[in-house]
């Protein structure tokens, strides 16, 4: 295994011998490291580093903890805990003593899991944060804190919701406002929080500059004095397999003297050039896990077979999504959208994979169209989908001779099985088989063996893993199965919680809303690190 990589283990045989990969420049920070962490190492050695000790003696400068009393936080919209989580780990490795003295969480469920892997009685977890409403309620009810903890909700913000931002209808783009207020009343001397990375973006930039300058400007302006820094960061940039960009917003009280010098000398962790994730590196394989139902298996050795026929004929795929239903389709999509044209215009073109288009009415000949081209949203259809229509058409022209055999497989099928995203290297024969799969909304979407797609929210789009044997709940044998829950959360560094109080579905929602734990240590130290 090739380091980086923080779900490996590598030997250490004394201070500055290595045996497996370590580069060169990586030993002065280990050794730093562990001479704070194994002070008396030579008398024990050969010992087994993980690779998350080597990504934290490259990220962060050795420091001793010479506070008196614990470094207190709390831990606002908590989830699972993962701040609570990474703050604990780093107390038990460093020395650092840690508390966290208040969390809130809305739902219950997660409130008895909080509870019950933190030791934190239930009726001390606040269950509803928009009930601090006032100052005398969070002076009575929020003890003063060092840090501010919050992955506060994202879906206002999220390209995967309706981006509604502040003005969500659910009222959730507003909790941010009662994060501000905590902070104002409680003026703790650091804040973390954690959101989408399309939170930078949101509404042109201005919903961004809204909490920035909330957060950053002097009091007299209306804002709360913090000197704010900000990145965006993916756990497979440290080696952790998952493509999940966030955004981390770190900031100190301008009324502490070491401000100035988090303003100069502050900085997040370097991200690895070329890290190495792998997969299988949180992947049991002795696991059946739950299967792919018999259907979805039969869905990926039909788009087998057209790989097969691709490799053979040496096909090149198109740069945009393969959308089947446009092979053999003639409807116009350049001018006015179809909804718009007469039935006249239509009828006799082709639609859904070059059927031919008839009907008495306009509606019905639109029942011939794929279901992206039915939209009445806009009068003309925007670039992408002209350009992703014009693609398909195109690669079906060039290679109709033997998919017009291959589409009488996929006739029926649901839009979201005929749409299919190869985001791989084409070199090589192209075979699903060593790859990860999600069955999405928006078609069925294919990438290598390195790291895992950001988990979501939505537990139907957990990765599927198609070369594991499992079987099916009748005892039938099958190849495929969906990521545990135990893979998911190790994936997000919580392979040490209990989930005995979550439902299947609810762990694979909860752990789509964590914080990755491995990432927010790493920037936590270097929080501490300022102090």
């Amino acid at each position: 295994m090739d380091y980086p990589n923080p779900r490996g283990n590598y030997f250490l045989y004394g201070i500055g011998q290595e045996i497996k990969n370590i580069p060169p420049f990586y030993l002065t920070g280990i050794q730093k490291y562990l001479q704070y962490k194994h002070p008396d190492i030579d008398k024990f050695a050969p010992i087994c580093l993980t690779g998350l000790d080597l990504l934290i003696a490259q990220n962060v400068e050795h420091f001793q903890w010479n506070g008196q009393k614990p470094l207190r936080f709390i831990d606002l919209f908590a989830g699972l805990g993962g701040f609570h989580l990474a703050l604990k780990k780093i107390g038990e490795e460093w020395g650092i003593p840690t508390q966290c003295v208040f969390t809130s969480e809305l739902k219950e469920d997660l409130r008895k899991q909080y509870s019950s892997n933190y030791g934190i009685p239930l009726e001390e977890i606040n269950s509803d944060i928009t009930l601090l409403d006032s100052d005398e309620k969070i002076r009575t009810l929020v003890p003063n804190h060092d840090i501010l903890c919050g992955g506060f909700p994202c879906q206002p913000f999220s390209k995967a919701g309706k981006q509604q931002g502040f003005d969500d209808e659910a009222g959730r783009g507003v909790l941010f406002n009662y994060i501000a207020n905590i902070i104002r009343i409680r003026r703790p001397k650091y804040i973390f929080l954690e959101n989408v990375s399309n939170l930078k973006t949101h509404d042109e930039g201005n919903t961004w500059d809204t909490i920035y300058h909330r957060l950053s400007d002097p009091e007299e302006k209306g804002g709360l004095n913090y000197e704010v820094k900000d990145i965006i960061l993916s756990p497979h940039e440290f080696g952790i397999p998952q493509h999940r960009k966030r955004i981390y917003i770190v900031g100190i009280n301008r009324d502490y003297k070491e401000w100035t010098a988090f303003k100069e000398d502050f900085s997040f962790p370097e991200p690895i050039n070329n890290a190495a994730c792998d997969i299988h590196s949180i992947i049991d394989d002795q696991d059946k896990g739950e299967a792919i139902k018999h259907i979805y298996r039969q869905r990926l050795d039909v788009w087998q077979k057209f790989l097969d026929e691709c490799n053979k004929h040496k096909a090149e795929l198109p740069h945009a999504p393969i959308w089947a239903m446009e092979f053999g389709a003639t409807y116009p999509y350049t001018g006015k959208a179809p909804y718009l044209l007469s039935r006249a215009d239509l009828e006799g073109c082709n639609g859904v994979l070059g059927e031919t288009i008839k009907g008495n009415t306009l509606e019905e000949c639109l029942t011939h169209l794929p279901n992206y081209a039915r939209s009445k949203r806009a009068t003309v259809f925007p670039e992408w989908k002209q350009k992703f229509i014009r693609e398909n058409r195109e690669f079906y022209d060039r290679n109709k001779t033997w998919i017009d055999e291959w589409k009488k497989e996929i006739v029926g099928w649901e839009d979201s099985f005929i749409k299919f995203e190869w985001n791989c290297p084409e070199n090589g024969k192209m075979n699903l088989e060593k790859k990860i799969i999600q069955f999405r909304p928006s078609g069925i979407r294919v990438k290598e063996p390195t790291y895992s797609p950001a988990l979501t929210f939505m537990g139907t789009q957990v990765p599927v893993f198609p070369w594991i044997e499992t079987s099916l709940p009748d005892g039938t044998p099958q190849k495929g199965r969906y990521m545990t829950t135990r893979e998911a959360a190790k994936i997000q560094g919580m392979q040490d919680l209990s989930f005995d109080k979550l439902t299947t579905s609810r762990i694979y929602e909860a752990l789509g809303n964590a914080v990755d734990v491995d990432v927010i240590k790493l920037i936590a130290l270097k929080i501490i690190q300022n102090e």
